[in-house]
């Protein structure tokens, strides 16, 4: 026996001792495992609370942190799934290459570092060059192709690149751009002949146009379509005005400070300004001091009050007659006029620019007339009441006024109300007065042109046929999102732009 029990394990060996925290449920092991990383109760007190040790408490803690940061981290399990295969062609990634291009904006040099970087795969600026150059003439064929008849109001503009002007032309509505061509000099001889090729060719005829400032543009149609008015854009004429009431805002400001610090000299008086007779010299010039001041307070009071003339009633949507309209504004002239002096090199350009295109800034007005009249005499109602309900869109939504007078047109016109406001409202929605959406367009050109040293010719025409055969993925106007310039233009769809160019594009497997 005894030789036996040399050989059996000792009895102690073989004993399970059992602690409190065997007989933890999950839940109860979870609640210790939340007060430990709540951090309000000591682990100390927790282990005590629940007659387990201090480690068994940790262990909870820990295990909860590790769920807490694989419920929140990014599954590499996922991120490695393979979810789709695409068939890597030549042709393919010749499509890669417009897509970075165009879509991207992407330089030659950014495309050769992305095939590198993410293909593995060399390409040079050649290369790249030559796959444009490939598909170029296709894109000319669909831009000359386009009939522009529909188009019926123009708007024309330049862009510089490097000192080269781009010249810019779209379509008010559809935003369609008909026109954009790298020239060596700004003048009236290459817009006329552009616009008197899109003519020809392309059937372009708008009813007017919108044009800033620049006499080349406005020259060159005339010559080229001289039947064809070029109206006025209201935002040029008001953002130098608002400009120059800033400025003598500003300018007041200034000299206030200045009263007051001569003020603040004389009312505490250091150094030689304690000396009465010195002390002069201070009231001297505070007294001219204060007297700039009024004046250039004066000016710059008088001057925004104009600017809200000219914003709210002569070249708003709403407001008076065309002849009121003249009236108005050949008086705000005259004022500008006499305060001239007053800063002679920020008034007069201001001034001058609103006596040079005095007549095509209020050439919406009498459109607008025009289309009122001929919803009176459709309706058979008295030209006034037409004018009664234009005028009652001017007012506030939330005033008492628009609603009394919104109730009294209805009484009068009956059941021929609503269909008066409802033209109305179409006439002001589509009046055009600034050449804001080619401003729009020339920003968007700009993201093209900042990666490039020159733009080409040829460029440009590739450009022109993306930017008008691309969809909108998003618009501030509703009817825009998603179709391109091209289908708001003619009302009809069609293919991508690289299904138009010969390619076929990668849809995934169902």
């Amino acid at each position: 026996i005894k030789g036996v029990s040399e050989h059996l394990p000792p009895f102690s060996l073989n004993l399970k001792v059992s602690h409190p925290a065997h007989h933890l449920n999950l839940l109860q092991r979870q609640v210790i495992a939340k007060q430990a990383l709540g951090g309000k109760t000591s682990i100390s007190r927790i282990a005590n609370l629940n007659s387990v040790s201090r480690k068994f408490v940790y262990q909870q803690r820990d295990k909860a942190e590790e769920a807490i940061q694989e419920a929140f981290s990014e599954k590499s399990a996922e991120d490695d799934k393979v979810l789709f295969y695409i068939p890597v062609t030549k042709k393919w990634l010749v499509q890669v290459v417009l897509a970075l291009i165009f879509i991207c904006r992407a330089s030659y040099q950014g495309v050769m570092e992305f095939f590198r970087d993410i293909f593995d795969c060399k390409i040079s600026k050649g290369g790249v060059h030559n796959i444009v150059h490939e598909h170029l003439q296709k894109a000319k064929e669909i831009n000359q192709q386009q009939d522009l008849s529909k188009v019926r109001e123009g708007l024309h503009d330049e862009i510089y690149q490097a000192g080269d002007p781009v010249l810019v032309g779209c379509c008010a509505r559809s935003t369609y751009c008909y026109l954009l061509s790298l020239e060596e000099t700004c003048d009236a001889n290459s817009w006329g002949v552009h616009l008197l090729d899109l003519k020809e060719k392309q059937r372009l005829t708008p009813d007017f146009t919108v044009i800033d400032g620049g006499k080349a543009a406005r020259c060159g149609q005339k010559e080229a379509w001289p039947d064809i008015p070029a109206h006025g854009d209201t935002f040029h004429a008001l953002k130098p005005f608002l400009e120059l009431v800033n400025y003598l805002e500003n300018r007041a400001i200034d000299a206030l400070k200045i009263v007051d610090e001569l003020q603040h000299k004389i009312k505490n008086p250091r150094g030689q300004w304690k000396d009465e007779n010195k002390r002069l010299v201070l009231y001297q010039k505070l007294l001219r001091a204060e007297e700039t001041a009024d004046k250039a307070m004066s000016c710059a009071d008088d001057l925004r009050i104009l600017y809200a003339w000219l914003k709210d009633d002569i070249l708003s949507l709403f407001g008076p007659s065309y002849a009121d309209r003249q009236e108005l504004l050949k008086f705000l002239t005259e004022q500008l006029l006499l305060r001239e002096a007053l800063c002679k090199h920020k008034i007069e350009p201001v001034r001058k620019y609103l006596e040079n295109h005095r007549d095509n800034l209020l050439e919406f007005v009498p459109l607008m007339e025009m289309y009122f009249n001929e919803i009176a005499i459709e309706y058979e109602v008295p030209l006034s009441e037409i004018l009664s309900i234009y005028h009652l869109k001017g007012l506030p939504i939330s005033s008492k006024r628009r609603w009394q007078k919104h109730v009294e047109l209805r009484e009068r016109l009956g059941e021929k109300f609503y269909w008066i406001e409802s033209l109305v409202d179409e006439v002001l929605s589509s009046t055009v007065r600034a050449n804001s959406l080619v401003e729009n367009l020339n920003s968007r050109l700009r993201t093209y042109f900042t990666l490039r040293r020159e733009v080409g010719g040829e460029y440009l025409q590739f450009l022109q046929f993306f930017l008008n055969h691309r969809r909108f993925m998003r618009s501030e106007c509703k009817e825009r999102v998603g179709k391109s310039p091209t289908e708001l233009l003619t009302g009809e769809s069609h293919k991508h732009w690289l299904e138009m160019l010969g390619f076929e594009l990668f849809k995934k497997v169902a």
